[in-house]
């Protein structure tokens, strides 16, 4: 029922805008146009504020008002940061921004698409990627249908009427990094898809933040699903998804669940959630007691603070789980160390830190705070170790604080270690003594 009143409302503000004429304002140098991207790779209207480079890369020249037909595969559109607006008049805004039906393996770029029915529709598509586009004030932002092996990587979708990302019968395809925010309904919605990916995005201030129906088997990891004011994530009919490493902040409601049973950790760490009430007495960032969520659903390894996700200079990544402000963390080859900067108010908080092996690969590491000057609480450096990540845990009084988290050499390294140290030093020495004597035996005065 609210979300058949919402979508009325929303219908009825459009119709009246369409009525007094004041829609939106139109800003691109075009009048409002069907762009084509033909099959055999030719733009139009040629007129159209669109470059190409061998049939392969298109590229905005301009801002465009108007909506683009994609009729080619193998492609590659570049918005340059330029703005595509669907508005000169009601026709015009019931349509779509980019539309691709039936297409293989096309980019969509680096472009801003405002007041569109969709701003991107996608449908029947496979091998499409979507990054870097900015889709705002449309009735809805991404729509994939009937699609698979998909990206919708790196965007923002914001101040849509309707959804944010919709997924239907839709299935291995990825929704990763994006922000979607301040949406009038769903930030995220699969219905009758399976199998796809949900992982790094924010998704902040919707109605609701993720929503499932009759979706099954998706993997909903690392993102951060706040303040959205009626649900965090929406589950009906839909079991067999995996849901852990998300941070559950201050929603209205954090899960509502109807004929659904999921999975909410993977066997070793689960969720964040604000509104978790338990304790950690043994100290390793976990809650002692459940999760309890209903019948059929509960996070068994609750995380007692919000889960991080640190990318390095090498590529890999470092987690961390804490009840603090993590401000930055920096890897550094050379040594082999990683530095973090933590920031908060006072009171004791801890970090529980998942290293690879490949950066840190050593049999013992030690944790310094403020160059030794704050001292570390309730240490635990071989709390946990599945052959490549080793997890630490560390706790200090709350502050403002540099933390470095360095490798200790094995103690059978140590001797050898000094001796070859002293070796050089005799070597420099040597070398130091034997440079005051001439050549023939005398010494060279001071």
């Amino acid at each position: 029922m609210r979300r058949k009143l919402v979508l009325v409302m929303a219908l009825m503000i459009v119709v009246l805008l369409c009525m007094l004429g004041v829609m939106f304002k139109v800003q691109g140098v075009e009048a409002s146009a069907t762009i084509h991207i033909r099959a055999d790779g030719s733009v139009d209207p040629a007129t159209a504020s669109i470059s190409s480079v061998d049939n392969i890369i298109y590229t905005f020249t301009d801002n465009i008002s108007g909506h683009i037909l994609v009729e080619r595969d193998n492609i590659v559109i570049d918005g340059e940061g330029y703005t595509l607006r669907v508005a000169s008049g009601c026709p015009v805004a019931y349509r779509n921004g980019v539309l691709l039906s039936g297409r293989r393996k096309v980019t969509i770029d680096n472009m801003r698409i405002e007041i569109a029915w969709y701003g991107i529709r996608v449908e029947n598509c496979s091998g499409i990627t979507i990054s870097g586009v900015t889709i705002i004030e449309s009735l809805h932002g991404i729509l994939l249908s009937n699609c698979s092996n998909n990206k919708i990587i790196g965007n923002s979708v914001i101040s849509n009427y309707h959804n944010g990302i919709h997924l239907r019968c839709s299935s291995d395809n990825t929704i990763q990094g994006n922000r979607i925010t301040d949406n009038g309904e769903e930030g995220i919605m699969l219905d009758l898809s399976s199998n796809n990916g949900i992982t790094e995005n924010v998704i902040e201030r919707d109605l609701d933040g993720i929503v499932l129906i009759e979706s099954s088997c998706n993997r909903i990891i690392r993102n951060n699903i706040t303040a959205n004011t009626d649900t965090g994530m929406w589950l009906y009919s839909s079991s067999e998804n995996l849901v852990h490493h998300n941070n559950f902040i201050e929603n209205l409601v954090q899960i509502y669940t109807f004929k659904s049973c999921n999975v909410w950790d993977d066997g070793f760490e689960g969720n964040y959630w604000s509104n978790y009430a338990g304790v950690d007495l043994v100290h390793d960032g976990i809650g002692n007691s459940l999760h309890f969520i209903d019948a059929n659903n509960t996070d068994n390894y609750p995380l007692m603070g919000m889960f991080f996700i640190f990318n390095t200079s090498v590529g890999n990544c470092v987690n961390v789980i804490s009840n603090s402000t993590i401000e930055d963390l920096q890897y550094f080859k050379s040594n082999s160390t990683i530095k973090m900067h933590v920031s908060g108010e006072e009171g004791f908080v801890f970090c529980r830190v998942s290293i690879p092996h490949v950066l840190m690969n050593v049999n013992n590491v030690s944790v310094i705070i403020d160059d030794g000057l704050t001292p570390v609480l309730h240490s635990n450096y071989t709390l946990h170790d599945n052959g490549t990540h080793r997890w630490i845990y560390f706790a200090y009084e709350h502050s403002i604080h540099e933390i470095d988290i360095v490798p200790e050499f094995p103690s059978f390294l140590i001797l050898p270690l000094f001796m070859i140290a002293t070796l050089l030093a005799v070597i420099v020495y040597r070398k130091k003594h034997n440079s005051q004597w001439n050549t023939d035996g005398s010494t060279v005065s001071g």
